[in-house]
């Protein structure tokens, strides 16, 4: 094992982040069905929707990156039937807390080019992996702070995740586009209706 890299699980909520929109009963039952919990420490919200953060922490130079993945649920609309749909929520991230002050480069980086390799780059640029973080995703973390809110950039990272293409179920069958039945809770009879419409149409051109 690597006494470089350190291991840690966090967990929050939804509501805490400011996401409370999100949640409902619908988010909760399902991360309840996936073994996700609020843990104790979150005292001030248990009975909301997790949020769980599982991330490596490893050191280079002066700076910290961390590796990990943003667990939870979300609730959306359903694109079939508009009522609430439960979306899984597993987002992978990586952030560098720099011990110097950020600054923007002064020259964008456009990376390998028609197969050019990095012949300007020094091999210490090439065998840090730093550089593939964007730099959105870099924060100013002193050594002499104790603490750093990472609530923006996980916020921002379960925002990515909203989409338009929600289903409740996989069954799902949407709504009558006559009437606006839900037919997943109950029958309608405009299919009915429009056979019999088609049958005496059918009948009176043979006549």
């Amino acid at each position: 094992m690597n006494p470089s890299i350190y291991h840690i699980e966090y967990c929050t909520t939804l509501e805490r982040l400011g996401l409370g929109h999100l949640s409902t009963n619908v988010s909760r039952s399902r991360a309840s069905l996936m073994g996700s919990r609020v843990t104790k420490s979150v005292k001030d919200y248990p009975h909301r929707t997790p949020v769980l953060i599982s991330m490596d922490v490893t050191r280079k130079k002066h700076n910290l990156k961390l590796d990990g993945i943003i667990r939870t649920v979300i609730t959306l609309g359903c694109n079939s039937n508009g009522g609430s749909a439960a979306d899984c929520v597993f987002s992978n991230f990586s952030i560098v807390l720099s011990e110097e002050p950020i600054e923007e480069p002064e020259t964008i980086n456009m990376g390998v080019i028609y197969g050019q390799s990095k012949v300007n780059g020094t091999e210490e640029e090439e065998d840090d992996d730093l550089a593939s973080v964007d730099l959105d995703d870099w924060l100013y973390f002193p050594p002499e702070e104790k603490v750093i809110d990472m609530s923006k950039n996980v916020r921002d990272m379960v925002h990515l995740e909203i989409k338009i293409n929600a289903i409740c179920d996989p069954m799902c069958k949407g709504l009558c586009l006559k009437c606006g039945q839900n037919l997943n809770t109950s029958s309608c009879n405009c299919s009915q209706q429009t056979n019999r419409v088609i049958l005496s149409m059918l009948n009176f051109y043979f006549i």
